[in-house]
C-alpha cells in the first residue's frame, strides 16, 4: 500500500470522526479529582552480571559504589581495588500510583549513567526508591530486560513488577468536605456544563466553577460518611464537552485530525495548474478537473477533500493549510508536529 493511500485513508477516517457530534461522556473520562495523583520515586542502583558489558573498570563512580555495597556486608574493599567490568551504575525510576499500598508491586525503569554498553540480562541489586521528600517508598530488585528492537538503546531497560511498595501512599482528596474536579482540557463551556450536571443531580449542594479547569463540589451532609460512594456517583454523571476548534497535523506521517467546528473562510488557493476556491467563484465558474469551488465557511474536511480530488500530495496539502492559516482564513488553531 502506498504512502498516498495510507494518507488518504487517515484523512477520511479523521474526517468521519470529526463529522460526528460531540459525544456524551462521563465526568471521569474528562476530569480527575484533585489530590488523586501519581508520585515519582528515584534511586541510585547497581546492575551486576553484565559479562564485560558494564562500566569500565576505571570508572570512579562504579568503584565507589561497589566498595560501598560490599562494605554493607562486612567486606572491606578499597575503591582502587575494584576491577569489575560486569557491573554498571544506574538510575532507577518509577511512578507510584495514587493510593498505592504496602506490598503492591510496580514496574521500574533502569538507565545507565556510566559508560556501560548493554544492560540486558543483568540483575538490578536491591535499590531504595525515594520520593522528593527524601523518604523511601519502594525497594526495587530483579532482572533487567531491554527492548527487542535492534535500533533501541540497550543502556535503558525495565524490571517488570520489580519494585515492592514499602510505604502507603495516602492521597488527600477532600478538604472541609469539599472536593475539586480538575478538567484535563480546561474550557469555560465544558466547566459550565459539568457544574450544571452536578447541580441537577445533587440538589441542595454548592457547586462552583472557579476557572475553566477547576470545579469545587460540596459533599452532601448525608454522604460525608461515605465520600467514596458520592464520588462514584459524581464521576458517573454524563456531560457533553465542548469540542476544540483545532487541526492537528503530523507532518511525518501526513495524518490530519480535524475538530468538527473548524471552518475555512473565503479563500482562493492556486498551486501550479490547480485552483481551489472557497466561497463565490469569479464569474460563477463551475468545477473542472483542475478547479473546484466549495461553499462559504466550509469545513476543513471539505477543503482537504477538494485538494485531494485534484491530486495534491500530503506535503502539499499541509503546506496549503499552513498558508491558509497565515492568511487568517482558518477559523481554529493549527498545530503542526
Amino acid at each position: 500500500m502506498s504512502f498516498r493511500s495510507v494518507w488518504v485513508g487517515c484523512v477520511l477516517m479523521a474526517a468521519a470522526v470529526a463529522a460526528l457530534a460531540a459525544p456524551v461522556v462521563r465526568i471521569k473520562d474528562i476530569a480527575s479529582i484533585q489530590g488523586v495523583r501519581a508520585n515519582q520515586v528515584l534511586g541510585l542502583g547497581l546492575v551486576s552480571g553484565l559479562n564485560g558489558q558494564g562500566d569500565s573498570s576505571s570508572a570512579p563512580l562504579l568503584r565507589s559504589t561497589v566498595s560501598s555495597l560490599v562494605a554493607s556486608f562486612g567486606v572491606s574493599l578499597s575503591p582502587q581495588d575494584v576491577r569489575s567490568k560486569n557491573a554498571a551504575v544506574v538510575m532507577v525510576s518509577a511512578e507510584l500510583p495514587a493510593f498505592a499500598r504496602s506490598g503492591d508491586r510496580i514496574d521500574v525503569i533502569v538507565s545507565s549513567i556510566g559508560d556501560a554498553r548493554n544492560l540486558d540480562g543483568g540483575v538490578l541489586l536491591q535499590t531504595n526508591l525515594q520520593a522528593a521528600n527524601g523518604q523511601v517508598y519502594a525497594v526495587a530488585q530483579g532482572r533487567v530486560t531491554t527492548s527487542p528492537d535492534a535500533t533501541a538503546a540497550k543502556t535503558v531497560g525495565a524490571v517488570t513488577q520489580g519494585a515492592i511498595v514499602e510505604r502507603d501512599v495516602v492521597s488527600q482528596y477532600r478538604a472541609n468536605n469539599t472536593v475539586s474536579i480538575i478538567l484535563r482540557n480546561p474550557d469555560f463551556v465544558t466547566a459550565n456544563a459539568v457544574q450544571k450536571a452536578i447541580s441537577a443531580a445533587f440538589s441542595g449542594i454548592t457547586v462552583a466553577s472557579r476557572d475553566p479547569s477547576l470545579i469545587e463540589v460540596q459533599i452532601p451532609q448525608a454522604s460525608q460518611a461515605d465520600p467514596v460512594g458520592f464520588l462514584a456517583q459524581l464521576e458517573a454523571l454524563t456531560v457533553t464537552p465542548d469540542s476544540v476548534s483545532r487541526v492537528v497535523i503530523d507532518s511525518q506521517s501526513g495524518v490530519i485530525v480535524m475538530g468538527e467546528k473548524v471552518r475555512i473562510g473565503k479563500v482562493a488557493v492556486s498551486y501550479r495548474s490547480t485552483r481551489v476556491t472557497v466561497g463565490a467563484a469569479n464569474g460563477g465558474a463551475a468545477n473542472t478537473p483542475d478547479a473546484f469551488v466549495i461553499g462559504d465557511t466550509t469545513t476543513v474536511d471539505d477543503f482537504v477533500s477538494a485538494l485531494k480530488n485534484v491530486g495534491l500530495k500530503a506535503d502539499v496539502v499541509i503546506g496549503i493549510l499552513e498558508a491558509v492559516d497565515k492568511a487568517g482564513a482558518l477559523f481554529g488553531t493549527l498545530v503542526v508536529n
